[in-house]
């Protein structure tokens, strides 16, 4: 009897303390955390690249028509560094053709992720890309 109950034991005991430890795992990996939250916002891994994703993104038909523009972007950055697919908005674009660009391009950009406390952590910012002719 007490091998079985030492069994019962070994296997019950951790999944109850999952269950009851899940929640609180969860609602932390959940977290969007904004700039005010952040004891280190992020950044980006390379400007550079995020420059060149930039320029090749720029519509053929704004660029031969010498049209420039802005876009605001707002979107959620993940643990990882990488931008959460389905997170991007954009806020404002002076022109429709441009906002979507400029979503294309922030789907590609890596950042070091925000940190709290010294952890990594999900953050929602947001991001203006300038189109210049």
């Amino acid at each position: 009897m007490s091998r079985r109950f030492g069994r019962f034991a070994r296997l019950v005991v951790p999944a109850a303390f999952a269950l009851i430890a899940a929640p609180r795992f969860v609602a932390a990996q959940q977290d969007i955390y904004g700039p005010s939250d952040l004891s280190s916002m992020p950044k980006l891994v390379s400007a550079a690249a995020t420059a060149r994703l930039i320029a090749r993104s720029y519509p053929e038909q704004m660029r031969s028509s010498n049209q420039g523009g802005q876009v605001q972007l707002e979107f959620v950055i993940g643990r990882d560094g990488k931008v959460e697919p389905g997170s991007v908005t954009v806020v404002d674009a002076t022109a429709p053709v441009l906002g979507g660009a400029a979503k294309s391009v922030v789907e590609k950009m890596e950042f070091v992720p925000g940190k709290k406390d010294g952890q990594p952590v999900r953050a929602r910012v947001q991001q203006s890309i300038v189109y210049k002719p």
